[in-house]
């Protein structure tokens, strides 16, 4: 074999073995090479958001749930002293 036909096996193989990942919104399967952050270039061009900044407003929901649950608490414990005195 030729040098350049063994280049051009190697690249194959190369190429070949590299991991594919699917896309975290349409789905599509591709080369991880071609995603950037879970996301493939189509999605890209529409805006949608990255695996890094689902996991920020994913944080941002949990943290104001978390918020919201303590105000109703200490709000009910508020109510609850005001009627029972």
């Amino acid at each position: 074999m030729s040098k350049l036909g063994s280049l051009i096996w190697e690249t194959m193989i190369a190429i070949g073995d590299e991991e594919k990942e699917a896309c975290i919104h349409c789905g599509t399967v591709w080369y991880r090479i071609h995603h950037r952050d879970g996301v493939c270039h189509r999605c890209q061009a529409q805006g949608l958001p990255s695996r890094t900044q689902l996991a920020k407003n994913n944080r941002l929901i949990r943290w104001l749930l978390t918020l919201g649950s303590i105000f109703l608490i200490l709000a009910g414990y508020a109510i609850y002293t005001l009627v029972t005195t």
